[in-house]
């Protein structure tokens, strides 16, 4: 395709950085560059062609980080920025919005619920739900558990659903009320959260042997014909993709986050507690709203949005 000559310009004045499929961009603010991201959004550029910018050089090997120092659990930084200002505004989908104690009191809930319920420590425990307040709450609960957080695609066929469970090896799936029926004839415990807070108790969860070093999520990676294979990833494999990315995009208290119409199953974790761990907000694109320019630039003014994912799949 012909890339306009001004891409370049635009994605240095608002430090666009892609990193594998997804281009990490502070928001345009004048009618100019609104043009130039709704191009880039319609003809994303080939992965042969240059967007004006050096690439991205991988840090070597050997290259330890903060995290690697201090090893913890990373829900541990959530949890310091909701104590720390619990009536900040954490997480917003549709007309539905928590605020940092709010989504901390009910992870706990949660959390304490999968424990109850026999998810022990280390042990993985899938999500099965669309981006969604339930599905942020979910993630955080595994975590605060002492579990895995695999995610998996709510509109995956039951045969499919059941493989992965058995390659993770996960005998827990937290759902929401509409995926029930795709949990028809599995071998697992199903517990159901939705965006409302019913079902959830005023419970805190026992304290997990989780440490920087345990597994926090679990990737399930298809093969047409094979058997699917589960990669692991340690709290400080995603401390430091965090910390990658706060510094390729500095956000703190007073930015809020755009999540992406169209994210991978791989990537919801990080998208979702990179906001959180920094105490900004996380504003999450109702489904209605994906294929709408118009809908996403009105909810970019309504909601302040600063920084944004765009992903280029399909």
């Amino acid at each position: 395709m012909n890339v306009r000559p001004d891409v370049g310009k635009w994605f240095t004045d608002h430090r666009a950085v892609m990193d594998g499929d997804a281009l990490l961009c502070r928001v345009p603010h004048t009618a100019l560059d609104w043009t130039m991201l709704e191009e880039i959004i319609q003809h994303p550029l080939s992965s042969g062609e240059s967007m004006g910018r050096p690439p991205r050089e991988a840090a070597p090997a050997h290259a330890f980080t903060l995290a690697h120092l201090v090893p913890e659990p990373i829900q541990r930084r959530f949890e310091v920025r909701a104590q720390l200002n619990p009536g900040a505004r954490a997480v917003k989908c549709g007309d539905d919005e928590l605020t940092y104690g709010e989504l901390d009191s009910q992870a706990d809930s949660l959390a304490a619920i999968l424990q109850e319920q026999g998810l022990a420590p280390r042990e993985v425990c899938a999500v099965l739900m669309p981006a969604s307040l339930a599905m942020v709450r979910a993630i955080l609960a595994v975590l605060k558990a002492g579990g895995v957080c695999l995610m998996l695609d709510p509109v995956s066929e039951g045969a499919r659903l059941a493989a992965a469970l058995q390659a993770a090896g996960a005998r827990t799936v937290i759902v929401q009320r509409a995926e029930l029926p795709c949990c028809a004839g599995i071998d697992a415990n199903v517990v159901c959260c939705d965006d409302d807070t019913g079902g959830c108790h005023a419970n805190w969860p026992d304290d997990c042997t989780a440490d920087g070093v345990s597994p926090a999520c679990a990737v399930c990676r298809e093969a047409e014909g094979d058997a699917p294979t589960v990669v692991f990833q340690q709290h400080v494999d995603v401390l430091d993709r965090l910390e990658s990315l706060q510094a390729m995009a500095p956000i703190g208290q007073g930015d809020s986050l755009l999540q992406g119409a169209e994210h991978a199953l791989d990537e919801a974790v990080w998208q979702s507690l990179w906001p959180l761990t920094q105490g900004a907000r996380l504003v999450i694109l109702p489904q209605r709203e994906k294929m709408n320019l118009e809908s996403v630039r009105q909810l970019i003014e309504q909601e302040h949005i600063t920084v944004m994912h765009v992903n280029f799949r399909g």
